[in-house]
């Protein structure tokens, strides 16, 4: 099975090999086997699980159990009943199995993967991380073990009682590769993150240059484009000065894939006395990371932050495979990997010989060559096993201070934090694991025009391998070597507002910008995106009371206003003006769309007539601005379209023509042209694109001759919000394209419906709100 959208995640936690570790000794030759299904750990005592599983509208479950033990096992056959084909093709990944079972795949992608993938399995890093010492940051707690020991066991029972042969779902029934999973495979999966491919090739398939005879073939993969290109997010969080109730209110809006690995899915934990968490957590893994408590709610955001970096490496000329470091020529490591491939029918094994040194993997691609002369290493730092353990710390905070406090710890997050809690504080923080370059450190380090380049340019730190002085540093409070200290991190308090919108941290708050990081960070004083300038507007009419959702200040109500009011910022800077322009150069081929745009609501409703016109005037080049950024009034500039610009009407012009090529009219309902198609059916679907200053942010796929676009890429995925009040926490939310893949389910398009009409579902975060919404219940032990 493979799934629609191989899109990679805003997180890029990386495989650190051991060769990565440090070590500079001559290099071993090792030779590894095939695969194994569900290599075990080694053997402990037998564990009992028992759950609760309550199912509400759309599927929902809500989970309680005594301990940690019983909620992974609720948690795994609940997840499995709603997406066994997704879990189990994403132990497939992480087990380095794709080609066995599925072939080599487009361009021989399932063989890149195993090859990655098997490169972990050999390393045992992460049986080495398991027997850590206790304490460590590094290695999981009992809490943590018995989480993914029960997740383990519940997806098991579940299959067990259904048998393979009998899945409800077409897409893996019967499958050779749907398994009983252990430990170790979700470990695994941890290990190695929601990573899908963004590295895959440039690692694995770095190889010596043609020129060195008998070493290997040259392989140079395209460049990276941005893993989190086109991903993003919205968080809001209010503080007691600017809400109704004088607590925090929330806003969660994460814009991640409609399909893939990166899909969330509902879920509800309870163990009476002790948690209660409701929010989202990824298909495949039982840790609820965007939510809220009785006390907290946060959640995350796409960061700007560079989370990894490269070691330029000088190449002793006689051998292409030693790298210079402290005056010495040093051997790279080798290690050979085979893996299965299904070709033909038969299983063939590929082998391949990857390299790394002290600094990392080598790194191959277009701008990264391995020339006689020179090479380059990537390095990332390794969240490793942390995140179980750094989930159930935030859910157990009972403030934002507490929060940043766990963050900080352990420091595995790999997004934005934005939080409040119900004493009416407010957090933003960026505060995971991110290289701990400087400006300073790059002076002196980034020796090359090419290195000095990508820092100018892109903020990509490529420093001197050659340098024990060049590595990065260690701060006293790093939770690991060579990263920032979260001390270091931007972050702040506030009482009045925070908000992110994918845009760096500078100006988290209008009044109380963040300056004085390093670039690895984000960049400062520079403009933002239009769809952060519609947040920081939308909180001042807010505030003001002007915007037609009631009283000023925020509640939960006003709050589910502002996320489906479905402004478009862009044209309602430019709208006016491009008709205006539209209109004098009296081209009668413009005609109609003169009149759409000027009869358009300015929304992306799915009654608005135009918005689709103007996503491709903009997807053209149109929005031209003639009044530049000034970092003094970051939300209101740029602005004002440059009628001037001969670009703006030339797009405009070619928006017209592609929707006569299409047969799509100008004026036809945005529901009637944007829509996911599920079971056959379209779904109208409402929002538009980001860039453009939709806040509500839908990326849609290619358009489609007389329909428009039949499928949603990314965009709105899990929206909810939370309002702090003296009676606890109220809340509400929605899976956008609904709790399960599987299309035969009753809740494969029931909150996409519930979407495409501005709806909302109660989280039900009590005993009795659960109660009165209850449609199932179901209790599980063993």
């Amino acid at each position: 099975m493979t799934v629609r959208s191989r899109i990679a995640a805003a997180i890029t936690p990386l495989i650190l090999l051991l060769a990565a570790c440090g070590t500079t000794a001559a290099p071993a030759d090792t030779t590894s086997a095939s695969p194994l299904a569900g290599d075990a750990l080694p053997a402990t005592p037998a564990q009992r699980f028992r759950a609760e599983i309550r199912r509400t509208a759309y599927g929902v479950p809500h989970i309680k159990a005594d301990d940690m033990g019983g909620l992974g096992y609720g948690y795994g056959y609940a997840s499995a009943s709603d997406n066994i084909c997704d879990i189990a093709d994403r132990l497939l990944t992480v087990s380095g199995e794709r080609a066995r079972f599925l072939g080599p795949g487009e361009g021989g992608a399932n063989v890149t993967s195993d090859l990655y993938h098997r490169r972990m399995i050999n390393s045992r890093r992460v049986e080495a991380l398991l027997a850590g010492p206790p304490g460590a940051p590094d290695t999981p707690t009992a809490e943590a073990r018995a989480l993914a020991e029960g997740y383990a066991a519940g997806i098991n029972r579940w299959l067990d009682e259904v048998g393979v042969d009998a899945i409800p779902d077409d897409r893996c029934r019967g499958a050779a590769w749907v398994r009983r999973i252990t430990a170790i495979d979700f470990w695994r999966h941890m290990y190695v993150g929601q990573t899908v491919d963004g590295f895959f090739a440039p690692t694995v398939d770095a190889a010596p240059p043609r020129e060195a005879a008998g070493i290997g073939p040259e392989r140079r993969p395209a460049d990276l484009a941005d893993p989190d290109a086109g991903l993003g997010s919205n968080a809001y969080g209010v503080g007691r000065e600017m809400t109704r109730a004088g607590r925090g209110v929330l806003l969660g809006n994460p814009h991640y894939p409609w399909d893939g690995v990166n899909r969330y899915y509902r879920a509800h934990f309870i163990i009476p006395g002790d948690l209660n968490v409701v929010g989202m957590a990824y298909v495949g893994m039982p840790l609820i990371r965007i939510g809220h408590t009785e006390r907290l709610a946060w959640s995350n955001t796409v960061s700007t932050a560079r989370r990894h970096g490269y070691f330029e490496l000088t190449l002793n000329p006689e051998d292409p495979t030693q790298y210079l470091f402290e005056g010495a020529y040093v051997p790279m490591s080798r290690e050979t990997v085979s893996v299965d491939v299904l070709r033909n029918g038969r299983i063939e094994q590929e082998t391949r010989t990857l390299y790394a040194t002290r600094h990392g993997p080598l790194f191959v691609s277009e701008s990264y060559p391995w020339t006689k002369a020179r090479a380059y290493a990537l390095r990332t730092l390794e969240v490793g096993l942390r995140d179980p353990d750094q989930y159930i710390s935030v859910w157990r905070a009972k403030s934002v201070r507490e929060m940043k406090a766990a963050l900080a710890t352990r420091q595995s997050y790999r997004f934005n934090t934005t939080a409040v809690d119900a004493g009416g504080e407010a957090l933003y923080g960026d505060l995971g694991m991110i290289p701990n370059v400087s400006p300073a450190l790059v002076e002196a380090c980034a020796t090359s025009d090419f290195a000095k380049e990508r820092w100018r340019e892109g903020r990509w730190p490529v420093l001197d391998g050659s340098r024990a002085d060049c590595d990065w540093p260690t701060d006293p409070d790093s939770s690991i070597p060579g990263a920032a200290g979260a001390s270091r991190t931007p972050h702040q308090f506030r009482t009045d507002y925070v908000l992110q919108s994918n845009d760096s941290y500078w100006l988290t708050n209008a009044k109380a910008p963040l300056t004085g990081y390093s670039p690895i960070f984000g960049d400062e004083a520079t403009a933002r995106s239009l769809r952060t300038r519609i947040a920081h507007e939308q909180v001042e009419r807010r505030i003001a009371g002007t915007d037609g959702f009631g009283p000023p200040k925020f509640d939960l109500a006003s709050m589910q206003a502002v996320i489906y009011s479905n402004r478009h910022f862009g044209a309602e800077l430019v709208r006016d003006d491009l008709v205006k322009a539209c209109r004098a150069s009296r081209r009668k081929s413009l005609a109609q769309a003169c009149d759409v745009l000027a009869a358009w609501d300015l929304k992306v409703d799915l009654d608005s007539r135009g918005a689709h016109l103007f996503h491709l005037f903009a997807e053209a080049g149109g929005l031209k601005f003639r009044t530049p950024f000034n970092p003094r009034d970051p939300v209101r500039t740029p602005n004002t379209l440059d009628t001037r610009n001969p670009a703006v009407l030339a797009a405009l012009q070619t928006a017209v023509d592609r929707l006569a090529e299409l047969r799509i009219p100008l004026d036809a309902r945005l529901g009637d042209v944007q829509a996911e198609t599920r079971n056959g059916v379209p779904i109208p679907i409402h929002g538009g694109a980001g860039p453009e200053g939709v806040f509500n942010v839908i990326s849609v796929e290619a358009l489609e001759p007389e329909k428009g676009w039949t499928s949603i890429r990314h965009g709105a995925s899990w929206i909810f919000a939370v309002e702090f009040t003296d009676a606890g926490p109220r809340s509400a939310g929605i899976l956008t394209y609904s709790q399960s893949t599987n299309p035969a389910s009753p809740h494969y398009s029931d909150q996409t419906w519930l979407y495409s009409q501005k709806g909302w579902d109660d989280l039900r975060f009590t005993e009795a709100a659960i109660e009165a919404g209850l449609v199932s219940r179901l209790t599980i032990a063993e």
